[in-house]
This record gives structure tokens, C-alpha cells and sequence, in this order.
């Protein structure tokens, strides 16, 4: 089992330990609910990481002539580098009126860019079929990685106004404008298809909160995919694969979401209940009702006499 199983598998297990036998309980967002809607706004800034795993792989590569003789083509070692960018993300999210497991709920859009290469350092076959040094260098990226998430989250109050949180999502990848550029003696390697351009995932992640003040919280969380879905990830793993190499993405983001208050109440007005009663009709019923009125006061006299 990989690294990257082992923690998926470590994270499950503890964050259901923790929930098992939930009830509806408070969170650290109750004390929101009379001054600020249960929903707003979120913005995302952050560190995105598309990173080789492994960084190193070996490679021969081996043909049978007809006369049973064996070929090696090459042999030598795959080493693969991912990059580092910038991530950016804005979202709606909301707080669940009766928490059992998950107190909020996440629809957020991210965009960075993913971009990797791969170099292949050792024995190259000639003309003459003879080993000699030789380089092979793989360049890919895209022009924009969105990713569009749904996410539920739970926190866990360590103090007043601080909290520490776990959360569980799905989300769907996709690379906007990809190219793929191969240099050195490429005929005598095996051509693999292009990647996927759309993924689904499970996304995982913890972070730490605190509330700066009435309706603003500042968050900073850590994510990354435990599983690839869509396509269905080779080892069950969230690494995604790009040519000669796996890439595991991860993120580190600070998070400011934003409540939406409530409309103030007019304090010079008194109480509902105290209100006297509101006219329900317009000014020609209210007329027509006086003189049904004034009639019925002269009929009564009339009785009278």
C-alpha cells in the first residue's frame, strides 16, 4: 500500500471515529444565526503543488528480432519534476441549520496552472544498434487547471473563536489549452497517449480557523486528492498520470468566508405585537363601508320609533 493509500485510509478512519454517534449538536457558526444569514461568500488565495510521485523511475526498453536475439533500444533512468503556482478560488458556502456530521457545506471554483517535465538520462541506442549516453526531455502544461469542488466540512472548537476542521469533497479537474513537447531521439521510445483533460476526484483535507469577528472567518487549509475516479487512478490512488510520469496535487490556501447579514430591524418601531392594526382595504371601500354604516344607524332610529 502507498503512502498516499495509507494516509487516505488514516484520515478516514479518524475522522469517522470522531463523528460515530454524532447528534445534532452546536457548532462554532450558531452564534452567528441572529445577526447574519446562514450563507455568503468565500475567496481563496494559495500554494499549489503538482508533485512527482515517484521522482524517479527506471526504464529499458527491449526487442526480439526475428532471429531471437534481443535489442535493448534504451536503458536508463526516468526523473520527473513538477511545478509550484499560484492558486485562486471563489466560492459560495453555508452553514447546516441541524449538524449531524458536516456543520458546512462548500461550491467553490479554483483555477492554477499544472506543468511538469520528465527527463530520461542514460543509453540510448545508435544506427548501429549500439548503447551510447544520450537525453530525453518531456515538457507539458496547461494553460489554466480549473477546478470546480463540492465540498462538507466539520470543525472542532479548540477554544472560543478558534477551531480546527476536517473535510471530505468531490471535485472535477479540467486542463484548458494543454501542449506536450518531446526533444531528443523519441523513435526509439514507446509513444503514450495524451492524458485526460477531465478528472474527478475525492478531495481531503484539515486546516485551522478562526473567527476574526462577527460574520468573517479566516481560515488556512491543506487538500489533496486520495482518489482519482474519473479516469480510475492505476494504483487506487489520487495521482494523476501524465506521459512517463505520476503526479500527486495538493494545495495549501487561505480561506476568508464571509457571512451575509441580516437586514437591521427599524428600532423606532415598537414590537409586531404591539403594533396597532394595519388597514386592509383602500379609501373607496373604507368609503362605502361609513355609509353602510350611517344607513344601518338610521334604520335602528327608525325601529325605535
Amino acid at each position: 500500500m502507498g503512502i498516499a493509500k495509507r494516509l487516505t485510509a488514516v484520515f478516514v478512519w479518524i475522522l469517522v471515529g470522531a463523528l460515530n454517534g454524532a447528534e445534532a449538536q452546536s457548532t462554532p457558526f450558531n452564534a452567528e444565526s441572529q445577526t447574519h444569514r446562514n450563507h455568503g461568500w468565500t475567496y481563496a488565495i494559495g500554494y499549489h503543488a503538482f508533485s512527482a510521485r515517484p521522482d524517479s523511475v527506471p526504464s529499458v526498453y527491449q526487442t526480439v528480432r526475428p532471429s531471437g536475439t534481443i535489442d535493448t533500444l534504451h536503458a536508463g533512468t526516468w526523473g520527473h519534476t513538477g511545478n509550484h503556482a499560484l492558486r485562486l478560488g471563489i466560492g459560495y458556502w453555508g452553514i447546516a441549520r441541524r449538524p449531524l456530521i458536516w456543520d458546512r457545506w462548500f461550491i467553490e471554483l479554483q483555477g492554477t496552472r499544472n506543468a511538469a517535465t520528465s527527463t530520461f538520462d542514460g543509453l540510448v541506442a545508435n544506427a548501429d544498434s549500439i548503447l551510447q549516453p544520450n537525453t530525453l526531455l518531456d515538457s507539458m502544461r496547461s494553460v489554466v487547471t480549473t477546478e470546480l469542488t463540492f465540498k462538507l466540512q466539520r470543525a472542532f472548537e479548540i477554544k472560543t473563536d478558534f477551531f480546527f476542521e476536517a473535510q471530505l469533497g468531490i471535485g472535477w479537474d479540467r486542463e484548458w489549452g494543454g501542449t506536450f513537447s518531446r526533444t531528443g531521439p523519441d523513435s526509439l521510445f514507446v509513444t503514450l497517449a495524451a492524458p485526460a483533460t477531465d478528472r474527478i476526484a475525492l478531495e481531503l483535507g484539515a486546516g485551522l480557523g478562526v473567527r476574526t469577528r462577527s460574520g468573517r472567518y479566516l481560515r488556512i487549509h491543506a487538500t489533496y486528492d486520495g482518489l482519482q475516479l474519473v479516469p480510475l487512478a492505476e494504483e487506487g490512488d489520487g495521482r494523476v498520470q501524465w506521459y512517463e510520469g505520476h503526479w500527486q496535487p495538493w494545495n495549501l490556501m487561505l480561506q476568508w468566508d464571509l457571512l451575509r447579514p441580516k437586514p437591521l430591524e427599524d428600532c423606532a418601531k415598537p414590537p409586531y405585537q404591539d403594533r396597532p392594526g394595519q388597514v386592509l382595504f383602500g379609501d373607496q371601500m373604507q368609503k362605502d363601508r361609513r355609509k353602510q354604516l350611517k344607513k344601518q344607524k338610521r334604520r335602528a332610529k327608525k325601529n325605535r320609533w
